[in-house]
């Protein structure tokens, strides 16, 4: 591990002398969700193009341990992953690929199930390194599904946490355990929802009520509402042609509700969490993992 961990810093310090400093300001985004097959990251994907289509600069890293799959929704084919610059086989900029409508992508591979091994330092020095190399104003991670340590370790680098459930009771209970989990380990004082694949507006409210209700009453946690995206069959086809549905079907409902919560969130998202404090909200990270 001390090896890994001294080849990612070498490679680091090697392409620090032609890597841009960090400026300005950036917001950082985690995608949660307590069950797979609830959408998550489908909405990671389109939420990071609906961003990129208002103007912004915009890295979507797939860190979906395991199971990353945001290339093959984009129609994508990257010949390498997050997996392969920590082993220290490619420099961090060749792990960036261009994907649709700007954004920037990082695939984590199947073999970023190790990337739980990862010191908090070198996570650290990783998001730091990835925003630094394009002037980013937003960074997308789509996480792993449910509360692992791997899956949680990033939401203590972000400023905000989208939790992706479905009205289905099945996936209310375990979007229910990860705001329990974020309360445990005090990983975030609130929390957005993101309810999809909703019949009908009622359906999508009264399941956002029931679970801001029993997050304030039983873990005094605050969740606040992002939006909700309906149940449509023309994000089924997107996903099988490969194009996401806010490009292959931009007039959709979907889309609409895509674009509505980007704007929602850019709207609120003031941007005051300079890159350089990453170290500082990571701490919480060592506090709850250790090293």
């Amino acid at each position: 591990m001390a090896d890994q961990a001294e080849a990612l810093r070498k490679l680091m310090e090697e392409s620090q002398s032609r890597r841009p400093s960090v400026k300005g300001l950036v917001k950082i985004y985690a995608v949660v969700s307590g069950k797979g097959g609830v959408g998550k990251t489908n909405v990671s994907v389109n939420l990071a193009i609906a961003m990129a289509q208002k103007g912004k600069k915009v890295l979507l890293m797939d860190a979906d341990i395991g199971m990353t799959n945001a290339d093959i929704l984009m129609g994508c084919s990257f010949e390498h992953d997050l997996f392969d610059y920590i082993e220290g086989r490619v420099p961090l900029e060749d792990i960036i690929y261009d994907g649709p409508q700007g954004i920037k992508v990082v695939s984590g591979g199947s073999g970023l199930l190790k990337m739980e091994t990862l010191e908090h330092e070198v996570q650290v020095e990783l998001i730091e390194g990835l925003l630094s190399l394009g002037d980013f104003e937003i960074l997308v991670i789509d996480n792993g599904a449910g509360i692992s340590r791997e899956s949680l370790s990033f939401i203590t680098f972000a400023h905000e946490v989208l939790l992706v459930t479905t009205p289905e009771p099945t996936a209310i209970t375990d979007a229910y355990r990860v705001l329990k989990a974020i309360k445990h380990y005090n990983l975030q004082s609130s929390v957005k929802l993101i309810v999809n694949k909703v019949p009908s507006r009622e359906a999508g409210e009264e399941t956002f009520g029931k679970l801001q209700t029993t997050a304030r009453e039983f873990l005094g946690l605050g969740l606040d509402k992002a939006g909700y995206i309906y149940d449509d069959i023309r994000v089924n086809k997107s996903i099988m042609e490969q194009e996401p549905v806010i490009l292959s079907y931009p007039q959709a409902l979907s889309s609409g509700n895509i674009r509505d919560i980007a704007a929602l969130l850019l709207e609120e998202g003031v941007f005051v969490q300079n890159v350089s404090t990453l170290k500082q909200l990571g701490n919480r990270f060592m506090k709850i993992f250790g090293s």
